[in-house]
């Protein structure tokens, strides 16, 4: 299976889920490829090309360097540190730097290579999303979703110019904000004890799609 073939097949397979179908798939690539940066954050690996790419880029960025925290062992986190340290150190007793400390700061010395990975991703999944939508029964599965987040659905209207298919989107996310934000009003409503057992699935899940309805993922 092609590159493209296998975007469309686990785009039409996260459809289904209770997620942005982009934020499901960039939660889990960003998972995967933290486990990778985690397997080679061991001294054995300090000459290898990820790491020197790492090091190279100025580490990841805060979101990030916290999260590969959370997977790395702490001597993997150590290792990584101190070559990152090193850096800092040498651009430090340089000197040239004493006079605009700006020049240090993130922005300007570090490049995420994650974050640009998933950057990278996500216009490809949001590319295909729109090739995929040409098909009727996949729009039926996209409708009956969660769909895409806002800040995916703004970032999909300049990704087509068919103006039946913006309106499709355009239509459904009204449709599925609206069904989100009744069933929110119903979890609230049946908040008290001698209710909760009328609470639906989707209405105690609701809140938790609201969120990422309106901003994405953690860390989009």
């Amino acid at each position: 299976m092609d590159k493209t073939n296998e975007v469309c097949s686990r785009i039409i397979g996260v459809l289904s889920s209770d997620r942005c179908p982009v934020c499901a798939m960039l939660y889990q690539d960003e998972f995967d490829s933290l486990c990778r940066w985690a397997g080679k954050s061991g001294e054995a690996y300090r000459d290898s090309e990820q790491r020197i790419h790492l090091v190279n880029s100025g580490g990841f960025c805060n979101y990030h360097f916290w999260q590969f925290q959370k997977i790395s062992s702490h001597y993997g986190s150590a290792n990584v540190c101190v070559d990152l340290l090193g850096k800092l150190l040498v651009m430090l007793n340089s000197g040239k730097y004493k006079r605009n400390l700006n020049i240090l700061s993130a922005e300007n010395t570090r490049k995420c290579p994650l974050c640009y990975e998933l950057k990278q991703k996500e216009a490809d999944y949001l590319k295909e999303l729109v090739v995929v939508l040409e098909d009727d029964g996949v729009k039926t599965k996209y409708v009956s979703g969660c769909g895409v987040c806002m800040p995916h659905f703004i970032k999909l209207m300049d990704y087509s110019n068919d103006k039946s298919l913006l309106e499709f989107l355009f239509d459904t996310q009204i449709t599925q904000i609206a069904r989100i934000k009744s069933d929110a009003e119903s979890f609230i409503r049946k908040m008290n004890p001698s209710s909760r057992w009328e609470q639906t699935k989707a209405e105690k899940k609701s809140w938790l799609l609201a969120i990422e309805k309106i901003v994405g993922r953690n860390g989009v």
